[in-house]
């Protein structure tokens, strides 16, 4: 409906802009981090809440409904991989909000994310999940 979008657009804006102090909060919160994964079934991407990966939890595919269990060796990966970058980047926030260089440090966190986010990718398809995979049957099989 088009009055829901338009019933507090400050307020939207204002959420989504970087830069606010909100915003710098959010982005360290482990709450609003997401593990981008690779079905094992259909090879489609997805994403699961960082704070629900763990060893043996069962995700399911937006896209086929495959199951998707992280092994220990693949939550290893990713909980060091998050730590140690948001550790840094916590680390490297704090010390620009002593000096007051943030703007500095925003134009730095970002392309940082950006390579967190690439090494994110690369992850996610060397990741080999539990489980057998499972081969489609039938006509679809055929358009594989």
């Amino acid at each position: 409906m088009s009055g829901e979008n338009s019933e507090n657009p400050a307020a939207l804006a204002s959420k989504d802009a970087p830069g606010t102090a909100d915003n710098a909060q959010d982005r360290f919160d482990p709450l609003g981090w997401e593990v981008p994964v690779i079905c094992k079934d259909c090879e489609k991407p997805f994403i699961v809440p960082y704070r629900h990966f763990h060893a043996g939890v069962v995700f399911h595919c937006p896209h086929c409904h495959g199951s998707f269990v992280p092994t220990l060796t693949m939550y290893r990966r990713v909980h060091s991989t998050f730590e140690t970058f948001y550790a840094r980047m916590r680390r490297e926030h704090e010390a620009a909000r002593a000096g007051s260089d943030e703007a500095a440090f925003g134009r730095r966190f970002n392309t940082e994310l950006a390579e967190f986010n690439k090494q994110l990718e690369q992850l996610a398809r060397e990741m080999r999940p539990a489980g057998k995979l499972v081969r489609r049957r039938g006509l679809a099989a055929m358009f594989t």
